[in-house]
């Protein structure tokens, strides 16, 4: 079993847009290239237009920035528009605990979470194994998930 990993969260600045934006790059370069669909300049100027400071975490872990997350809060949904790590800090059950902490949020509320993901990435099995469902199998490259608080019970 993975020890916990202590780490906390901070409101994002606007000028921290250069390091959420490096992340990003790192993260969906090769996921959007294995399925050539990579455009540099479009995710870029895509991000430059959604990324919003004030729905934005900083996710730091022994002082250190490590990566960052964006949640947008609706009337009935939490949507994770953004989640990054670094890449050294995946894998150590930190995206985990991020976001068994906003459906614990959304349940405690009755909302649903989503969230949209490429493909190939591999945290599609963890979001699957916290009960988000795809919404349209056969989307592509990007396919939509949603985890509904009054649905079974996650593993």
């Amino acid at each position: 079993m993975k020890q916990e990993q202590k780490f906390e969260l901070r409101p994002a600045r606007r000028d921290e847009f250069a390091f959420a934006e490096s992340i990003y790059i790192d993260v969906m370069r090769p996921l959007l290239l294995g399925l050539n669909s990579w455009n540099e300049a479009a995710r870029r100027a895509a991000l430059r237009r959604s990324f919003k400071a004030s729905d934005t975490s900083i996710i730091i872990l022994n002082g250190m920035d490590i990566g960052w997350m964006q949640v947008s809060e609706r009337d009935t949904d939490y949507n994770i528009a953004q989640i990054h790590l670094l890449k050294e800090y995946c894998g150590r059950g930190i995206g985990t605990q991020l976001i068994n902490a906003l459906l614990e949020r959304a349940r405690r509320e009755g909302k649903t979470v989503s969230l949209s993901a490429v493909r190939t990435n591999r945290a599609i099995r963890l979001y699957e194994r916290l009960g988000f469902r795809v919404i349209e199998p056969d989307a592509t490259p990007i396919i939509d998930m949603v985890w509904d608080p009054y649905g079974p019970p996650r593993s």
